[in-house]
């Protein structure tokens, strides 16, 4: 036999908590409705998702129509958009949103996307009270912002479709539908189906996008 090389390989473990934490359920303070809508201050929250869940889908439709001028390097104060459908509400904001973990903020991506304060205020409880203004309409070509996962579910209340978009494969309705303590030797198959389907990294990657949607 020739010479040979021996090719060293390097592993790293990784360490994953068996639960994440669940946040105190916080109700929303009457100051948030007095100033988004000063007309529902009276009214429980509990009805005002249940208006939202019928409102929401058509809602989130006009955000799907919305195409706004690309930005290079800067964050603009003021952005021209093309509203295609305005068979709902229009958006009332322009979410810029960046990773913490970026260090130079020279080189942040900035990923921008509307949103209608009224959803994020009677649901998003750590969220600040928002300047209130209206976003420019300008006839200019420009690009589709996609909303993201979380954003969605706050419009259509699709807890299935939410838990399908962080999970490798298909989830089982009875996970989300029945009783946790019923269910799991259901959840004893997914998890080992996908565990023989998927690499190391692939489980991985979908655990970090699990792992940031709980950190917001």
């Amino acid at each position: 036999m020739g010479d040979s090389t021996a090719v060293s390989m390097s592993t790293a473990s990784v360490s994953l908590p068996r639960r994440l934490a669940q946040s105190e359920i916080t109700e929303i303070p009457v100051s948030t409705l007095q100033a988004v809508a000063p007309e529902l201050v009276h009214t429980h929250i509990d009805s005002i998702h249940e208006g939202l869940e019928c409102l929401g889908p058509d809602m989130l439709r006009v955000l799907a129509g919305i195409k706004a001028e690309p930005v290079s390097n800067v964050l603009l104060k003021e952005l021209s958009i093309i509203v295609n459908d305005v068979s709902s509400d229009m958006p009332t904001h322009m979410f810029a949103v960046f990773s913490s973990h970026q260090p130079a903020p020279a080189c942040r991506r900035v990923t921008l996307f509307p949103a209608h304060n009224f959803i994020f205020a009677t649901h998003c409880v750590n969220l600040p009270i928002l300047p209130t203004q209206t976003p420019a309409i300008a006839e200019c070509a420009g690009q589709e912002i996609k909303v993201p996962v979380l954003s969605i579910c706050l419009y259509t209340k699709r807890i299935d479709d939410f838990i399908g978009s962080l999970m490798p494969l298909p989830t089982p309705p009875q996970l989300y539908r029945d009783d946790p303590t019923t269910v799991m030797p259901l959840l004893t198959q997914f998890a080992q189906k996908i565990t023989d389907t998927y690499t190391a990294k692939a489980l991985l990657q979908h655990i970090a996008k699990v792992h940031g949607t709980w950190c917001n």
